[in-house]
């Protein structure tokens, strides 16, 4: 891709994305592995916390490579709530009370939501403190 503007946003080098998926492989494959007690947060609920910060760069990477994202503006709202919103639905209903696969927790949702709403913050964070001035 061609070099992007000052404030483009850089799908998967984006900082956001990068200290998820670093976080995600080390909890992981280095945590998890390696805790012999039970830890609802390293074991559950951690990487629920990171599906948007993690999965939605990469979906709109997808979307801009197809051509279906018409620019490379940090994710809007619009493009988050329904990542957001097909992934509680899938994961955490679909999944676990209709396929069986996984557990429904409705702790997860909040985990889910609070990050996705804490990486949307971030990655809006310039637009945000100018509307504020």
């Amino acid at each position: 891709m061609p070099a992007e503007p000052n404030g483009a946003f850089r799908y998967c080098l984006d900082p956001v994305f990068l200290a998820s998926a670093a976080t995600y492989a080390v909890n992981r494959l280095i945590i998890k592995p390696n805790l012999h007690h039970y830890s609802p947060l390293f074991h559950g609920h951690l990487n629920d916390t990171l599906t948007v910060p993690v999965l939605l760069p990469l979906f709109l990477l997808f979307y801009r490579l197809v051509r279906l994202r018409p620019d490379d503006q940090p994710p809007r709202f619009w493009e988050v709530a329904p990542h957001f919103t097909v992934w509680i639905l899938f994961f955490k209903w679909f999944g676990p009370l209709k396929l069986h696969v996984g557990i429904y927790d409705p702790v997860d949702m909040y985990c889910l939501f609070g990050e996705g709403i804490a990486a949307w913050f971030f990655w809006q964070r310039k637009r945000l403190v100018r509307l504020l001035k």
